[in-house]
């Protein structure tokens, strides 16, 4: 049975279909219970670490309330210190201020009774003023020491940020490390400092905070202890435990020691450690629950973990999975069997369903198969009986699609007739344009007739119709007064009806340039003729000159056309702008001026259509006359092949690939010394 038949996917779609509804079955069912063993085995762990949780507050209050206990009364000390110091040298002042002794006096006898007063074995005071000297002081300071780079517990500069916050607030506390020559390191103390407004001291009675921290300490390891000790004995379900993990890394209670390793497992899901995953959890008080399956062992773990943040601790419950899934896999198991003999039996069933529907859709197959042998131009139906007799038989889809092909047939050669038809009258209409376009270059000036003109004159011009007929023109003509005629011209619309309208328009000038040498006359009549008998008013926009090859004296004559360009050898470009009339054929009777001017030797003359600065470039931009003028400036000294080439290869070199949407005519002229 290959997959490639309709007969093999739908025995497939449903056998897959089968296997996908066991399979959630079974998926929905091991989840439901599951979720329940799941759900009370959760009930139990969060009930153990609500309990760690409110214990370890309870014990963390009583080490709050010590700590703050101890602090106060500390405090309570240097600041009854701090106030004696302060009165005594209030005294001074109040000497000072009654003329007793004099300022010089009071601050010397101040500093001195300072430097000799002892406040307990690791009791200082210490003075220091505005600009952060050492007045007075005891060890480890030193007397005009500089402290400006003393820093506080916080990061500040000590000295500023007292000097800032007590010259408006009088007294308050700080904390700060000094350095200890004895040991190369630093003490942490505590001091209570106080503001002198009159002599601009900052007074600080400061002891050693080493005592404070020690016993803070001893009181957080005795917590850790007890605690430690309740989880050494909880078991959660059959085999789970409970730990306590600190920030640092440290464990506050340990698990067992069968699982003490489980924190360095690596889990085979995010490739993290066990306490890796823990130290990564966000440092709420909420229940976290996770999934860890370490590397190369059998046993998948629920680890569900809660943070303590005022010891920055984390309660961990971790219990394996296997503790509850037991009864989940048991009734899978069960289930399974089940499923597997209903998916034979729906195979069974699919099999002979898709063989029936499969049929005829491979009889139709065969006949698709063979429509392109079929000679549909004979006119003769050859739809097979059996086929044609299935949508009485089967009035279902497979009878729709029989009627369908069967309506096919018919259109296929219904449409085949047609298309003969149509490619018969294409090629036909092919070949009169072919004809056409045949036609409309011999109306052109041949090349032999500019070949005879080049021994007077430097000739060149050339006509690209963007279809295969075009509505341009130009023509140069030797008159009988040995002069010669050009023109050139843009008829207003495209294709075939601009095609005859040049023509009849090439044929005037022809015929008038026999009789007639006044380019403005021979503008008139030819306005006069085609405008005569014109229904569908196209017009012609035309230049009719007379170059005299001997003098280079210019007359023409220009019937709504774009200017003449004149060209130096110096690069220098002149327009011959004046306009004779309208375009010929909108109107009869109307008169055209004649205009004059002399080609210098080596000046280029050049004519051109609007399908030259109307080119259209990729970004939708015309050529323009400024990038004529532009490409006309550039070339200098140049024969007539020259300036038309250079003209053209720039207007390409403009619009790349873009379809050419206008014919495209030029003619230059150079006239030659004589």
């Amino acid at each position: 049975m290959r997959l490639t038949s309709l007969h093999s996917k739908i025995f497939l779609l449903v056998g897959l279909s089968l296997l996908l509804s066991a399979a959630l079955v079974m998926f929905l069912t091991q989840r439901g219970v599951t979720r329940t063993v799941f759900t009370m085995e959760e009930h139990a762990v969060h009930n153990v670490l609500n309990l760690l949780m409110q214990d370890s507050e309870a014990r963390w209050g009583g080490f709050l309330q010590d700590k703050i206990a101890t602090v106060r009364s500390n405090r309570a000390r240097l600041m009854q210190q701090g106030d004696t110091i302060l009165s005594m040298l209030n005294t001074l002042l109040r000497d000072v201020r009654s003329g007793a002794m004099s300022d010089v006096q009071a601050r010397a006898l101040a500093l001195e009774w300072l430097s000799r007063l002892d406040i307990g074995t690791s009791g200082n005071v210490w003075i220091f003023d505005s600009t952060h000297t050492v007045l007075s002081a005891g060890h480890p300071l030193e007397r005009n020491a500089n402290v400006a780079a003393l820093l506080d517990y916080k990061g500040r500069h000590l000295a500023s940020s007292l000097f800032e916050d007590l010259r408006a607030g009088g007294h308050g506390f700080a904390i700060y490390r000094l350095p200890d020559p004895a040991t190369g390191g630093s003490l942490l103390r505590y001091a209570y400092a106080t503001y002198l407004p009159e002599w601009d001291w900052m007074l600080l009675v400061s002891d050693d905070a080493g005592d404070v921290v020690s016993q803070i300490n001893r009181r957080r390891t005795e917590t850790e202890k007890a605690i430690a000790d309740v989880l050494q004995g909880l078991r959660l379900a059959e085999s789970g435990f409970a730990f306590i993990l600190g920030d640092d890394g440290r464990l506050i209670a340990p698990p067992p020691a069968a699982h003490v390793g489980l924190l360095g497992e690596v889990d085979s899901f995010t490739g993290k450690t066990l306490q890796r995953l823990l130290h990564d959890l966000p440092p709420a008080a909420e229940i976290h629950h996770q999934r860890f399956d370490p590397l190369g062992q059998d046993d998948v773990w629920r680890i569900d973990s809660a943070h303590f943040r005022p010891l920055g601790w984390t309660i961990v419950a971790a219990v394996p999975e296997r503790d509850f899934t037991r009864a989940a896999n048991a009734l899978s198991n069960k289930l399974g069997l089940v499923l597997l003999a209903v998916l034979a039996l729906g195979l069974t069933v699919a099999g002979w369903v898709s063989l029936r529907l499969t049929r005829p859709l491979h009889t139709l197959s065969e006949f698709a198969r063979a429509l392109p042998e079929q000679d549909f131009s004979s006119g003769e139906r050859l739809l097979p009986e059996y086929i044609a007799t299935l949508p009485k038989r089967r009035p279902d889809e497979v009878g729709r699609l029989a009627a369908a092909f069967a309506y096919m047939d018919a259109q296929l050669r219904e449409k085949v007739a047609r298309l003969l038809e149509e490619t018969s009258s294409r090629e036909r209409l092919e070949s009169e344009l072919s004809i056409a376009q045949q036609i409309q270059k011999g109306l052109l000036p041949p090349p032999e007739r500019a070949a005879a003109l080049r021994t007077r004159v430097d000739l060149a011009a050339t006509m690209v119709p963007a279809k295969e007929v075009g509505g341009d023109l130009y023509d140069h003509i030797l008159m009988p007064d040995g002069r010669m005629l050009f023109a050139i011209g843009d008829v207003s619309d495209k294709g075939m009806p601009a095609a005859l309208f040049m023509a009849g328009t090439c044929t005037l000038i022809r015929a008038l340039s026999e009789t007639e040498t006044d380019p403005a006359v021979i503008m008139a009549r030819i306005n006069n003729l085609l405008a005569a008998n014109n229904p569908n008013l196209m017009f012609v926009t035309l230049i009719v000159g007379v170059l005299d090859l001997e003098n280079g004296r210019l007359e023409w004559s220009n019937a709504g056309h774009s200017p003449l360009c004149v060209l130096s050898p110096g690069g220098q470009l002149r327009l011959l702008e004046g306009r004779s009339g309208p375009a010929c054929g909108v109107q009869g009777d109307l008169p055209y001026r004649r205009h004059e001017t002399h080609l210098q030797p080596g000046e280029v003359l050049l004519g051109y259509t609007d399908g030259v600065t109307e080119a259209v470039g990729p970004q939708g931009d015309q050529y323009g006359e400024h990038r004529l003028y532009a490409a006309l400036a550039r070339l200098g000294q140049a024969d007539a092949d020259t300036a038309l080439n250079a003209v053209l290869t720039d207007v390409h070199h403009f619009v790349q690939d873009t379809p050419q949407s206008d014919d495209i005519t030029l003619i230059t002229i150079r006239a030659l010394p004589t």
